[in-house]
C-alpha cells in the first residue's frame, strides 16, 4: 500500500504469488513513498486530489479521465505527479501503450522531477509483463566504462636561432605514438526504441529491481550480477537490497551466494545478509548461520545470534550460550534464547552458571514468561541479591502463580 498525503493507492498483480509481489513491487513503493515526500511542487490540484480519491476506489477509467484534463491544463502546477499517476492509472486499467508513453511525456517535459524515478520502476514492471527482455537487460547491465581522451600530442619547441647566413629548416614531424590512440568502446547493448530516453543511465537501484525481474529466468547471468553489487557498492542500502533480491527469489545458488557474502563481504554488507539469510525458509538455516558465526567479528556474530532468535532456533542458541566466551554475546544468545521460548534450556543452564550468567538466565526466562520457571529457581536460590531480582521479576509478570507466590513469601 502506498499512502501520499490523505490518499491511499492499492498496489495489486494479479496472478502473482505473495513473494513475487513483494519482489517487484517493494523496490518502486519505495521509490515512490521518496519521491512523494520530495515532490514540493507550489500550489494545490484539486483534479489531482480527485483523482486520488478516484484511484484509491480503483475507478481507473474515471482516475485517467481526470488525470487527462490535468496533464493537458497549463496552470497545472503539479504536472509531474500528474503524469506519474496517469500512467499508473493506465497500468491498472491495462492500457500499457499509453503508460509507456504518458512515462516518456514525463521524462521529456520534467527530467528533473523525482517522480522520475518510480515511473521507471513501473516501466519495468511493464516490460517484465510485455516480455521485453531487451528492457530489462539494458536496465540491468552496468554502464561500459567512458574511455580515457588520449593526450594531444604537443610540438618540441623550435630550435634555437643560429647566427646567419641563416639556414631553413624543416619543422620536425611528431610521430603519434601508438599508444595514444583512442581504444575501440566495448560493446553495448542496443537501446530499445520508444521505451527509453536517449542517454537513459539508470541508478544501482533500478539496476537491481530489472535483475530482481530477470532472476527467474536468467539465474545464471543475474545472480553474479547482484553479488558483484553487494560487494563492491559503496552504499549499504544498495548491497541491502541486492541481497534481499537474491534471497527472496528461492533458488538454492542465489541463497549459496548469499551465504558467500555473509562470510566474505564488508563488514555492513556482511550484517547485512546476515538478516537476509536468517528470514528464508527452511530447516538448513541455523547450521549455516553457525557456519558464518564461527568466522565472523563481534558485530556479525551479534546479527547471526539475533537472527537464530527470532527464528526460534534453540538448540543452536543453546550451544552458544554453553561454548561463547564473549560474555556479552553469551548474555545475547541467553536473552534470545528466552525470546524463543527455550525454558528448558535455560534451566539446565542456571545451574552451572556463574553469578553474571545467572542475571541474564534470570532475564531470559522472565522473557520467555516462565513464571514456573522462576519460583523454583527463587525456591533452591541462596544468594539473596538473585532472589529479590527473582522477586521483582514475578511482580512484573503479574501472573496469578506469581503473586500466589509473592504473597506466601512476603517477608514480615
Amino acid at each position: 500500500m502506498f499512502d501520499n498525503r490523505s490518499c491511499v493507492v492499492r498496489f495489486r498483480c494479479s496472478g502473482s504469488p505473495r513473494r513475487h509481489l513483494a519482489r517487484v513491487t517493494f523496490a518502486w513503493m519505495i521509490a515512490a513513498l521518496t519521491a512523494a515526500t520530495l515532490a514540493a511542487a507550489p500550489g494545490e490540484s484539486k483534479r489531482l486530489d480527485r483523482a486520488k480519491d478516484l484511484i484509491a476506489d480503483e475507478q481507473w477509467a474515471s482516475a485517467i479521465a481526470e488525470l487527462k484534463a490535468a496533464a493537458a491544463d497549463p496552470k497545472e502546477p503539479k504536472k509531474d505527479e500528474v503524469l506519474f499517476w496517469l500512467a499508473h492509472s493506465q497500468n491498472q486499467a491495462h492500457d500499457s501503450a499509453s503508460a509507456i508513453e504518458t512515462i516518456g511525456r514525463l521524462e521529456r517535459e520534467h527530467p528533473r522531477s523525482p517522480w522520475i524515478k518510480p515511473a521507471g520502476y513501473l516501466r519495468l514492471e511493464l516490460a517484465q509483463r510485455l516480455r521485453r527482455n531487451d528492457v530489462l537487460w539494458y536496465t540491468a547491465a552496468p554502464r561500459p566504462p567512458v574511455p580515457p581522451v588520449p593526450p594531444t600530442a604537443v610540438a618540441p619547441p623550435p630550435p634555437p636561432r643560429r647566427p646567419p647566413p641563416r639556414v631553413p629548416r624543416t619543422p620536425p614531424q611528431v610521430p603519434v605514438a601508438a599508444s595514444t590512440a583512442v581504444p575501440p568502446a566495448p560493446p553495448t547493448l542496443p537501446v530499445p526504441q520508444d521505451w527509453l530516453p536517449p542517454g537513459y543511465l539508470p541508478d544501482t537501484d533500478l539496476r537491481i529491481e530489472a535483475l530482481g525481474r530477470l532472476i527467474q529466468t536468467d539465474a545464471p547471468r543475474v545472480i553474479p550480477m547482484l553479488k558483484e553489487i553487494a560487494l563492491e557498492s559503496n552504499n549499504t542500502g544498495e548491497a541491502r537490497r541486492a541481497l534481499f533480491v537474491l534471497a527472496q527469489s528461492g533458488r538454492p545458488e542465489a541463497r549459496l551466494t548469499v551465504i558467500d557474502v555473509a562470510k566474505t563481504g564488508p563488514e555492513p554488507v556482511r550484517v547485512a545478509a546476515v538478516r537476509e539469510l536468517g528470514r528464508l525458509e527452511g530447516s538448513g538455516i541455523a547450521g549455516e548461520l553457525m557456519q558464518v558465526y564461527v568466522t565472523s567479528n563481534v558485530r556479525v556474530k551479534n546479527q547471526v545470534v539475533n537472527a537464530l532468535g527470532e527464528r526460534a532456533a534453540t538448540t543452536t542458541l543453546m550451544r552458544i550460550a554453553q561454548t561463547e566466551r564473549d560474555f556479552r554475546l553469551r548474555d545475547l544468545a541467553i536473552f534470545n534464547l528466552g525470546e524463543a521460548g527455550g525454558r528448558q534450556q535455560l534451566r539446565s543452564l542456571y545451574a552451572a552458571a556463574r553469578l553474571d550468567s545467572k542475571r541474564a538466565i534470570i532475564n531470559g526466562l522472565f522473557n520467555a514468561k516462565a513464571d514456573a520457571d522462576l519460583i523454583e529457581i527463587a525456591q533452591h536460590e541462596r544468594n539473596v541479591t538473585l532472589r529479590i531480582e527473582i522477586r521483582n521479576r514475578l511482580r512484573l509478570l503479574g501472573t496469578a502463580a506469581a503473586r500466589e507466590y509473592l504473597e506466601k513469601t512476603a517477608e514480615k
